[in-house]
């Protein structure tokens, strides 16, 4: 996330998600800042602010993003799946998801690529694998994949709130822990 002095507000998000466009439409680094702020609408001296003047800096805060909202790996959201709130768990990802959809195409993108980055979303990944199974203590790893897929399915499909992922994680529930 930005340090203190950038918060997250529209003009964030118009850059992140506009630099994802851009990595995934033209090629990885193969944007400039001068592409970037003619795709979201921002000024250079205004992405800097935000982001510094490294385009391998923004995609960073995409890969922290991943990690903290979208997979749920801080303190406080592990806290929220130790208390039973999945629901709000997956609507924080969701509100990310919605303000850069571009993440998702991201991370499909790279998440197969021997790089940095691709090395960077595969290690959310398996933290993301630990986290369902200390919270569901799956027996198998058919079904702990079978979780993941839920809810990146989820996370990503269109048209979802807290009724679908209510409905989906009781039905899953009675499939998976019969």
């Amino acid at each position: 996330m930005p340090d203190k002095k950038n918060k997250i507000d529209e003009n964030y998000w118009k850059i992140l998600n506009a630099a994802l466009e851009l990595d995934v439409k033209k090629g990885h680094l193969k944007w400039t800042v001068s592409d970037l702020s003619r795709k979201s609408g921002i000024t250079r001296s205004l992405i800097y602010y935000y982001f510094g003047r490294s385009k391998v800096g923004i995609l960073n805060e995409a890969i922290k993003l991943i990690g903290s909202e979208m997979a749920g790996l801080t303190p406080e959201r592990e806290q929220m799946w130790n208390m039973g709130e999945f629901i709000s768990s997956m609507q924080k990802a969701r509100r990310t998801y919605e303000n850069a959809p571009y993440l998702s195409i991201f991370i499909s993108e790279h998440i197969q690529r021997d790089n940095d980055i691709g090395d960077a979303i595969r290690k959310i990944q398996d933290g993301f694998l630990k986290k369902i199974e200390r919270h569901y203590k799956t027996s198998t790893k058919s079904v702990r994949n079978a979780i993941y897929g839920i809810y990146w399915g989820l996370l990503f499909a269109p048209l979802q709130d807290a009724s679908s992922h209510e409905v989906v994680l009781t039905e899953a529930k009675k499939l998976l822990f019969k």
